[in-house]
């Protein structure tokens, strides 16, 4: 495997590019430790036996260090990762890893998601968040069907908001309000139930 390119990345590091699948980002001090430099061969003894597991043990350093500020599902902390040129062989090692320690675990950050965000939030917003995150969506259905957000208790709460009445409101105020409600995920017929019901406030 030969190095085709380097290139700097950030104050301190530079992005290495091969002819192979390799591309990884080493510190610049390390190249010259290393010996890498354009058009040099890259052995498969210094790949295996240096820089994996030097770049794996990096990527399991950055899991901890992101995980010290909140909670990643794993298809995200992948993302960051990728961001970082981490190889892929690396991102899955260091992801195992932290999934073994039970730093990583879908289910509880969806669980703590929905927790945090049900109160506020529709079936279907919940839904689209955490598959954007990365959650499957088999598991946010299992989830969502076993915590289920309040949606009457939300749409009511923003007609009250609104101050809604359904005998004051003119047509283009109702579909105003309702066409906003429907943006947040919530089906026609919630909203215009809610709204026949709605209390003066």
């Amino acid at each position: 495997m030969i190095i085709t390119e380097i290139l700097p990345y950030g104050k301190m590091k530079s992005r290495v590019l091969t002819d192979g699948d390799l591309v990884f980002s080493v510190y610049k001090g390390e190249l010259k430790k290393y010996g890498l430099e354009e058009g040099a061969e890259l052995s498969e003894r210094m790949t295996e036996d240096v820089l994996l597991p030097l770049l794996t043990k990096r990527a399991r350093e950055r899991i901890v260090k992101l995980l010290k500020d909140r909670d990643y599902p794993e298809e995200e902390l992948r993302r960051k990762l990728k961001l970082s040129w981490y190889p892929e062989q690396c991102i899955s090692d260091a992801l195992k890893w932290a999934q073994e320690k039970h730093y990583v675990d879908d289910r509880r950050f969806a669980e703590n998601y929905i927790r945090w965000n049900g109160e506020g939030k529709s079936r279907k917003r919940l839904m689209y968040d955490l598959t954007q995150k990365g959650i499957s969506r088999e598991l946010a259905e299992e989830l969502l069907e076993e915590m289920p957000p309040d949606e009457a208790a939300q749409i009511r709460k923003e007609l009250e908001k609104q101050k809604y009445h359904p005998e004051k409101a003119d047509l283009k105020e109702r579909q105003r309000i309702a066409a906003k409600l429907s943006r947040r995920g919530y089906s026609w017929t919630q909203i215009e139930n809610a709204m026949r019901h709605a209390e003066e406030v």
